[in-house]
Protein backbone atom coordinates (compact mmCIF):
# COMPACT_ATOMS: atom_id res chain seq x y z
CA UNK A 1 0.00 0.00 0.00
CA UNK A 2 2.75 2.38 0.81
CA UNK A 3 4.61 1.54 -2.92
CA UNK A 4 2.10 3.23 -4.72
CA UNK A 5 2.85 6.59 -2.77
CA UNK A 6 6.53 6.58 -3.08
CA UNK A 7 6.09 6.74 -6.30
CA UNK A 8 3.96 10.11 -6.36
CA UNK A 9 6.24 12.86 -6.39
CA UNK A 10 5.90 14.88 -3.08
CA UNK A 11 4.15 17.96 -5.38
CA UNK A 12 1.49 15.24 -6.01
CA UNK A 13 1.34 13.99 -2.72
CA UNK A 14 0.68 18.14 -1.48
CA UNK A 15 -2.09 18.42 -3.95
CA UNK A 16 -3.85 15.11 -2.87
CA UNK A 17 -3.66 16.23 0.80
CA UNK A 18 -4.45 19.77 0.01
CA UNK A 19 -7.40 18.80 -2.23
CA UNK A 20 -8.56 16.79 1.21
CA UNK A 21 -7.97 19.41 3.54
CA UNK A 22 -10.35 21.24 1.44
CA UNK A 23 -12.83 19.22 1.00
CA UNK A 24 -12.88 18.47 4.46
CA UNK A 25 -13.16 22.04 5.76
CA UNK A 26 -15.92 22.78 2.73
CA UNK A 27 -17.78 19.54 4.29
CA UNK A 28 -17.58 21.14 7.61
CA UNK A 29 -18.11 24.48 6.65
CA UNK A 30 -21.69 23.42 5.20
CA UNK A 31 -22.74 21.29 7.71
CA UNK A 32 -21.60 23.16 10.71
CA UNK A 33 -20.98 27.06 10.34
CA UNK A 34 -23.39 27.79 7.08
CA UNK A 35 -26.46 26.62 9.21
CA UNK A 36 -25.72 28.85 12.14
CA UNK A 37 -25.21 31.83 9.99
CA UNK A 38 -28.81 31.38 8.89
CA UNK A 39 -29.95 31.16 12.08
CA UNK A 40 -27.89 34.38 13.01
CA UNK A 41 -29.44 36.13 9.64
CA UNK A 42 -32.63 35.10 10.79
CA UNK A 43 -32.45 36.43 14.33
CA UNK A 44 -31.05 39.51 13.25
CA UNK A 45 -34.41 40.18 10.78
CA UNK A 46 -36.57 39.09 13.85
CA UNK A 47 -34.48 41.52 16.30
CA UNK A 48 -35.36 44.47 13.51
CA UNK A 49 -38.85 43.78 12.71
CA UNK A 50 -39.45 43.46 16.48
CA UNK A 51 -37.63 46.69 17.26
CA UNK A 52 -39.43 48.50 14.32
CA UNK A 53 -42.51 47.39 15.79
CA UNK A 54 -41.87 48.66 19.22
CA UNK A 55 -40.62 52.31 17.92
CA UNK A 56 -43.82 52.53 15.54
CA UNK A 57 -46.20 51.41 18.53
CA UNK A 58 -47.62 54.79 18.96
CA UNK A 59 -48.63 54.62 15.22
CA UNK A 60 -50.10 51.56 15.47
CA UNK A 61 -52.70 53.17 17.95
CA UNK A 62 -53.25 55.82 15.28
CA UNK A 63 -53.96 53.10 12.92
CA UNK A 64 -55.81 51.26 14.53
CA UNK A 65 -57.90 55.08 15.51
CA UNK A 66 -57.85 55.56 11.93
CA UNK A 67 -59.42 52.03 11.36
CA UNK A 68 -61.97 52.77 13.80
CA UNK A 69 -63.23 55.89 12.15
CA UNK A 70 -63.12 54.73 8.57
CA UNK A 71 -64.44 51.75 10.16
CA UNK A 72 -67.60 54.12 12.11
CA UNK A 73 -67.73 56.14 8.62
CA UNK A 74 -68.57 53.47 6.89
CA UNK A 75 -71.50 51.70 9.10
CA UNK A 76 -72.64 55.49 9.45
CA UNK A 77 -72.74 55.76 5.16
CA UNK A 78 -74.14 52.25 5.04
CA UNK A 79 -77.10 52.59 7.62
CA UNK A 80 -77.04 56.37 8.57
CA UNK A 81 -78.58 56.97 11.98
CA UNK A 82 -80.39 54.31 12.13
CA UNK A 83 -76.91 51.90 13.09
CA UNK A 84 -77.17 52.59 16.66
CA UNK A 85 -80.59 52.61 17.35
CA UNK A 86 -83.02 49.60 19.10
CA UNK A 87 -84.52 47.84 16.15
CA UNK A 88 -88.47 49.07 17.65
CA UNK A 89 -87.66 53.11 17.45
CA UNK A 90 -86.25 52.96 13.75
CA UNK A 91 -89.74 53.35 12.02
CA UNK A 92 -89.61 56.46 14.40
CA UNK A 93 -86.54 57.76 13.44
CA UNK A 94 -87.14 56.96 9.74
CA UNK A 95 -90.27 59.03 10.05
CA UNK A 96 -88.98 61.62 11.87
CA UNK A 97 -86.00 62.19 9.52
CA UNK A 98 -88.13 62.02 6.75
CA UNK A 99 -90.69 64.89 8.04
CA UNK A 100 -87.76 67.33 8.84
CA UNK A 101 -86.43 66.66 5.52
CA UNK A 102 -89.67 67.52 3.40
CA UNK A 103 -89.52 70.70 5.83
CA UNK A 104 -86.72 71.42 5.04
CA UNK A 105 -86.66 71.11 1.10
CA UNK A 106 -90.69 72.91 0.68
CA UNK A 107 -92.28 68.90 0.00
CA UNK A 108 -95.15 68.20 1.78
CA UNK A 109 -95.14 64.75 3.25
CA UNK A 110 -98.81 63.38 2.60
CA UNK A 111 -98.28 60.21 4.72
CA UNK A 112 -96.03 57.24 5.82
CA UNK A 113 -96.77 53.74 6.23
CA UNK A 114 -94.15 51.03 7.74
CA UNK A 115 -94.59 47.64 6.39
CA UNK A 116 -92.31 44.44 7.58
CA UNK A 117 -90.16 43.09 4.84
CA UNK A 118 -88.23 40.27 3.72
CA UNK A 119 -84.96 38.57 5.69
CA UNK A 120 -82.92 38.79 3.04
CA UNK A 121 -79.60 36.34 4.28
CA UNK A 122 -78.12 37.93 7.58
CA UNK A 123 -80.33 41.63 6.63
CA UNK A 124 -83.72 42.24 7.81
CA UNK A 125 -85.63 45.02 5.24
CA UNK A 126 -88.08 47.46 6.23
CA UNK A 127 -90.48 48.62 4.22
CA UNK A 128 -92.02 52.49 4.12
CA UNK A 129 -94.51 53.66 1.54
CA UNK A 130 -94.37 57.17 1.41
CA UNK A 131 -96.44 60.17 -0.63
CA UNK A 132 -95.13 62.88 -1.51
CA UNK A 133 -96.52 66.30 -3.20
CA UNK A 134 -93.76 69.44 -4.32
CA UNK A 135 -91.86 70.42 -7.59
CA UNK A 136 -89.67 68.20 -9.35
CA UNK A 137 -86.13 69.74 -8.17
CA UNK A 138 -87.22 69.67 -4.46
CA UNK A 139 -88.49 66.28 -4.72
CA UNK A 140 -85.01 65.51 -6.32
CA UNK A 141 -83.09 67.23 -3.47
CA UNK A 142 -85.11 65.23 -0.94
CA UNK A 143 -84.19 62.06 -2.36
CA UNK A 144 -80.65 62.78 -2.24
CA UNK A 145 -80.68 63.91 1.47
CA UNK A 146 -82.98 61.44 2.38
CA UNK A 147 -80.17 58.79 0.89
CA UNK A 148 -77.69 60.92 3.11
CA UNK A 149 -79.54 60.91 6.55
CA UNK A 150 -80.57 57.62 6.64
CA UNK A 151 -77.74 56.06 4.89
CA UNK A 152 -78.27 52.74 2.43
CA UNK A 153 -81.83 53.37 1.01
CA UNK A 154 -83.07 51.60 -1.81
CA UNK A 155 -86.07 53.00 -3.68
CA UNK A 156 -88.17 49.80 -4.57
CA UNK A 157 -90.91 51.43 -6.73
CA UNK A 158 -91.11 55.04 -7.94
CA UNK A 159 -94.53 56.28 -9.48
CA UNK A 160 -94.56 60.26 -10.35
CA UNK A 161 -97.82 62.11 -11.78
CA UNK A 162 -98.78 65.60 -11.87
CA UNK A 163 -100.77 67.58 -9.69
CA UNK A 164 -101.78 70.52 -11.60
CA UNK A 165 -101.50 71.59 -15.07
CA UNK A 166 -99.52 74.49 -14.46
CA UNK A 167 -96.53 75.20 -16.94
CA UNK A 168 -94.44 76.89 -15.18
CA UNK A 169 -93.86 74.63 -11.87
CA UNK A 170 -96.32 71.97 -12.12
CA UNK A 171 -96.72 69.94 -8.45
CA UNK A 172 -96.40 66.06 -8.93
CA UNK A 173 -97.48 63.49 -6.19
CA UNK A 174 -94.84 60.69 -5.76
CA UNK A 175 -95.44 57.60 -4.25
CA UNK A 176 -92.63 55.65 -3.51
CA UNK A 177 -91.64 52.64 -1.41
CA UNK A 178 -88.00 52.65 0.01
CA UNK A 179 -86.44 49.94 1.83
CA UNK A 180 -83.68 49.73 4.29
CA UNK A 181 -81.54 47.36 5.54
CA UNK A 182 -80.37 45.80 9.23
CA UNK A 183 -78.25 43.21 10.18
CA UNK A 184 -80.89 40.11 11.89
CA UNK A 185 -78.97 39.44 15.24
Amino acid sequence: MLAPLKKTSERDLFLILALAVTAITALFFTLFVLPQINIYRAVSRTEISLTEIVNSESSLDTQLAEMHSATASLRKQLQGDMASLPEKEIEAYVVGSLQRLSWKNNVQLVSIEPAAGHTIAPFHELLFEVKLAGNYFDMYRWLQEASIELGFVLIKQYAMKSIDESVQDPRLSVTLTMATYRASK
